[in-house]
């Protein structure tokens, strides 16, 4: 069914870049930057979750987030998201194609079944994640997290197997420094990708 998207619908030279990372390290920063400098189109794993809690009229929290994602994956198979995702993609038509959020292998490995995916995983301090989040105020819940909430978050069934992906990455960007740091790194990844699909 995968395949059948790229050779229908999906140019082979199209670049899909999946970024993993553990909360608050700076996926969606990365994905940004891939946005603004190389024109790629943004995609998200928690946007179909946040499409889902909109229709049933509950709050887009890190608590819902998670229980929703980890009832599809037991109920669907663990890469029920990649498979709406990968859907997507082949709908898109741009060069590059950017998402953030993979927490699991099951959805890595099936991302991998795209001939051009690259893995990129963001890695940062705890203690960096933690002030970069409160800072940041995405979710509902996240001004009031305490740094003992913090790290119980990172043992959810959606989050817990986030830090064992690091090791499946084809690139890696330590995002401890300052922005320009990190766009340094990804300018790098993102040469290394083009000269690869060239």
């Amino acid at each position: 069914m995968v395949n059948s998207y790229r050779n229908k619908n999906m140019n082979d030279k199209k670049i899909v870049i999946g970024i993993a990372g553990t909360l608050g390290a700076g996926k969606g920063t990365v994905t940004q930057y891939a946005v603004d400098k190389y024109s790629a189109t943004q995609m998200r794993y928690s946007k179909i979750l946040q499409d889902i809690l909109e229709r049933l009229s509950l709050e887009y929290d890190r608590k819902n987030l998670a229980i929703l994602a980890e009832s599809l994956r037991h109920t669907f198979g663990g890469a029920v998201l990649s498979r709406a995702l990968l859907a997507d993609i082949a709908k898109d038509e741009s060069a590059v194609v950017v998402f953030e959020g993979i927490r699991k292998k099951d959805e890595l490995d099936h991302l991998r079944t795209l001939e051009n995916f690259f893995f990129l995983y963001v890695d940062a301090e705890m203690e960096t994640r933690y002030r970069r989040m409160i800072q940041r105020n995405e979710k509902i819940d996240d001004q009031m997290k305490s740094f003992d909430d913090f790290k119980k978050d990172h043992l959810r069934p959606a989050d817990k197997d986030v830090p064992l992906l690091m090791e499946e990455a084809d690139f890696i960007v330590d995002n401890n420094g300052s922005a320009e740091d990190a766009q340094k790194q990804i300018d790098v990844i993102m040469a290394q990708i083009t000269s690869n699909n060239a």
